[in-house]
């Protein structure tokens, strides 16, 4: 049960509102907050935000096993999101953030019912904070930036350079990762976690009795480079270690989040953008805090190609409003280089390794199916966007049986469908609960595939 707790919490919470993975709920309600508290007690370079937004995940899993009857299972996965977005938000005080997080990040697509339910799950959650702040259990902002004056255009090449340089090591961080998570696998194959896990908390507590700022889950260390400037050297010290103890935690599986590790990491590339564009008399050091949030915008978007929750976030969580034309250049030009590398999305290699290890030995079967709608299915009235269909389940075709029909999907549609799944009786009962029962040849299809 414990397996679920493991890893970012992030792409942990992705590949369960995705559909990728069942979800123990329970075990991420009551054993993560342990887990999660000995890797901050610990030191280890991961958030605080991967495990709250696990732990929303789960309460929504849990509320909708039992406070939904059988024809609303549909909404499983709409309630997890929403309980994902509600403990980001709590996690990073930005509920704007969280709700464009919820679309941006987690499903990768925008629609209405997710907007809605993001925004519902986030408001609660917002209230229910304030209710504990006037009994003296609030909480407070992630970070507290003084005022940001606009830049003046003049200096908009700026973020154009903190773009540029934030892609290019946007590329090596995400191949890198790759080469630690090759590395790690190998390793636990020969050897056990139970010696590799004291191995690595005892070279942490040595990196950590050396280098204080390497470890943490970034948030004071980026507080730090807010307030004061570090000497260019250890900007590039600091930014190898943590990179290399963080994935190797994460890889090992240890809990935490990645979210703020990768604020902290923009953090140290804006500050060094800083220190290279003061030295060399390109801006004034009145500048330099804008650009350490420029380089966390530009990094966070383009590692995970989140590019509008960065902005968003850079406005709502560090008084960015006045630079938001600089904030989408520094996101933007970051974002086109690491796309014009091919490379895949940093959470996406994260959740592409959590399906190869589960998938490993199983064979997997390609099915296309036409589907048809049955009366009070839980798809009937909705748009075909709005529906979380089975992780890499397309839509191939839509046939309406009222032809003139304005409405969404309606009782007779035929949608045929075209998925691989390596446990096709699960997938076909997710299928069910969306549009009902099959016939026999159907249900037959779905579980022999092509």
């Amino acid at each position: 049960h414990s397996r679920s707790c493991r890893g970012g919490g992030i792409p942990t919470s992705v590949t369960a509102v995705r559909g990728i993975v069942s979800f123990r709920w329970y075990a991420s309600i009551f054993i993560l907050p342990f887990s999660a508290l000995l890797t901050f007690l610990c030191g280890i370079p991961l958030g605080t935000e991967g495990p709250c937004v696990q732990m929303g995940t789960a309460v929504g899993n849990g509320v909708a096993r039992y406070c939904t009857t059988k024809n609303k299972k549909g909404w499983r996965r709409y309630i997890m999101t929403g309980g994902a977005s509600a403990g980001f938000s709590i996690a990073t005080s930005a509920p704007v953030s969280a709700i464009i997080f919820s679309m941006e990040e987690l499903h990768k697509r925008f629609s209405p019912m997710l907007l809605t339910v993001a925004s519902i799950s986030v408001i609660t959650a917002q209230v229910t904070t304030q209710m504990l702040a006037s009994l003296g259990i609030g909480t407070i902002g992630l970070f507290d930036l003084p005022h940001l004056d606009a830049i003046a255009p003049r200096y908009l090449f700026a973020p154009l350079v903190i773009g540029i340089i934030c892609g290019i090591c946007a590329i090596l961080y995400t191949r890198f990762y790759h080469y630690i998570d090759n590395l790690m696998h190998a390793l636990l194959k020969k050897v056990s976690k139970y010696i590799v896990f004291p191995i690595l908390f005892a070279g942490i507590a040595v990196v950590g009795f050396l280098m204080a700022d390497a470890l943490g889950t970034g948030h004071s260390l980026t507080h730090r480079l807010f307030e004061s400037r570090m000497v260019w050297y250890m900007i590039i010290l600091v930014f190898l270690i943590r990179t290399v103890v963080m994935m190797i935690s994460n890889n090992a599986g240890i809990t935490g989040g990645i979210f703020l590790p990768t604020i902290a990491f923009g953090a140290l590339l804006g500050s060094l953008c800083a220190e290279g564009m003061m030295a060399l008399g390109w801006i004034g050091s009145e500048h330099y805090l804008l650009m350490v949030v420029l380089g966390i915008t530009a990094f966070l978007g383009s590692t995970s190609r989140i590019p509008i929750t960065a902005c968003v976030f850079a406005i709502e969580a560090l008084n960015g409003i006045h630079n938001i034309l600089a904030l989408v250049i520094a996101a933007t030009v970051a974002l086109l280089i690491v796309e014009i590398s091919g490379l895949e999305d940093f959470t996406d290699t994260v959740v592409d390794a959590k399906i190869r290890s589960m998938s490993r030995g199983k064979t997997a079967t390609v099915v296309e199916v036409a589907l048809v709608v049955k009366k009070d299915s839980f798809v009937v009235g909705k748009e075909l966007r709005d529906v979380l269909w089975p992780n890499s389940c397309s839509v191939v075709s839509f046939e309406r049986a009222q032809k003139h029909s304005a409405l969404g999907i309606s009782e007779g549609d035929i949608i045929t469908v075209h998925y691989k799944t390596y446990n096709p009786e699960a997938t076909a009962e997710e299928i069910k609960i969306l549009v009902g029962e099959q016939s026999a040849e159907t249900e037959q299809a779905m579980h022999s595939g092509l």
